[in-house]
């Protein structure tokens, strides 16, 4: 009988790195701790010495249906959105509506804290609701071109673009009568300017030279006051009077116009009491504090 030879098995070398995985000490959790909240678990990890001791958290939040709780600050831009989701949001004893104004600078802004800490426990304060109201369009156009000088075409156009902000009150010209005075000046726009008269009713009468030639005068009333009627703040709709003194220059014979808004300061800060008022008494019995939180 015939013995074959077979080849030798083939030497295998142990690699580096699988001997020291082998060969060396392993981390093991040795307590899984529950927290008390869905999904979310802390283990406890042995490791060998020299090795770095850690707590790993496994939190599983964002496979849930629903947060666990709610995060989020919400910002409205006007009055009735911002109590409809205060109202709809609040939680008893956890919820506070701040209310931070300058009475310096008649800064207003509101923050309703959802979240916020209560007599038995301490909030997160983390889900807000945000309401700083803007200046209303009338409001700026009108602050925005006070006591800024006009030809008389401009100013003519000006009143005749904001004709229904103009009201008649306490004896002060119609938006009507402030129109026809517009018109007037763009008639007189090329004439030469004379003189001004103040009349006994407190406005002017001016006169225009209308044929140099001929030295023919024409004359035009002009008003010393008006009233407008406006909102303050953009999205309510209550207006407030405001006067204005409506003025005259004449530099080196071309006539301007200006006008000047009586105490508008006081007509602003108002408004805005006003509007406290109606945040004050449209959250109903949730807390409302006048100052900030941070």
């Amino acid at each position: 009988m015939t013995t074959q030879n077979l080849p030798a098995a083939p030497v295998t070398t142990p690699n580096l790195a699988e001997t020291l995985a082998r060969e060396l000490p392993k981390p093991h959790v040795v307590l899984e701790s529950a927290t008390g909240f869905d999904s979310l678990s802390i283990s406890h990890v042995a490791v060998p010495k020299n090795f770095e001791l850690k707590e790993v958290k496994v939190d599983l939040e964002s496979m849930m249906a629903h947060p666990r709780r709610t995060k989020a600050t919400a910002t409205f831009s006007d009055l009735t959105s911002f109590l409809a989701y205060v109202n709809r949001h609040a939680v008893d004893d956890e919820t506070a509506v701040w209310c931070d104004f300058n009475p310096q600078t008649f800064a207003l802004s509101f923050t309703a804290v959802i979240d916020e800490h209560s007599p038995h426990a301490a909030g997160w304060r983390a889900h807000r609701a945000e309401f700083k109201p803007d200046m209303s369009a009338e409001w700026k156009a009108w602050k925005g071109k006070d006591r800024a000088a006009m030809s008389q075409i401009d100013f003519a156009e000006w009143i005749q673009n904001h004709e229904d902000d103009i009201t008649k009150a306490n004896g002060l010209p119609s938006s009507l009568e402030m129109l026809e005075m517009a018109t007037n000046f763009v008639m007189h726009e090329e004439h030469a300017f004379k003189s001004a008269v103040r009349l006994q009713s407190g406005g002017f009468r001016l006169n225009y030279i209308a044929d140099p030639d001929q030295g023919t005068v024409e004359q035009m009333q002009l008003f010393e006051r008006f009233a407008i009627g406006i909102p303050v703040f953009q999205g309510v709709k209550e207006a407030w009077s405001i006067t204005a003194r409506l003025k005259y220059r004449n530099p080196g014979g071309k006539l301007s116009f200006f006008y000047e808004l009586v105490r508008p300061d006081r007509v602003h800060e108002a408004a805005a009491l006003e509007l406290i008022g109606k945040v004050r008494e449209g959250v109903g019995a949730i807390p409302f504090l006048l100052g900030s939180c941070n």
